[in-house]
């Protein structure tokens, strides 16, 4: 059998996947779950470090770009949080 991962060996991915399926549907949703958070942070340290003089509102538009490869839904979101920035700041 070839592993998934080049780095573990047979035996261990082997054991791995079996407790994986053995695992009730509530701890694997939560397995997922945490990857999923783990990723998106992640993915906003990696922006924030790429673009360190962005703006809060264009590191925004740039991870809602990266999640939903939606540039529209990231400009508007962006432009929403500009504007209430603004209006905090009168």
């Amino acid at each position: 059998m070839n592993t998934l991962s080049s780095d573990t060996h047979p035996e261990i991915e082997r054991l791995h996947i079996e407790l994986i399926r053995k695992a009730p549907i509530s701890k694997r949703l939560q397995m997922v779950t945490s990857l999923v958070k783990t990723t998106r942070q992640l993915s906003w340290q990696g922006i924030c470090e790429r673009y360190p003089h962005d703006t809060e509102e264009a590191r925004i538009e740039r991870f809602l770009t990266l999640l939903y490869k939606d540039n529209i839904l990231a400009r508007k979101v962006a432009s929403i949080l500009a504007q209430r920035r603004e209006a905090a700041m009168k």
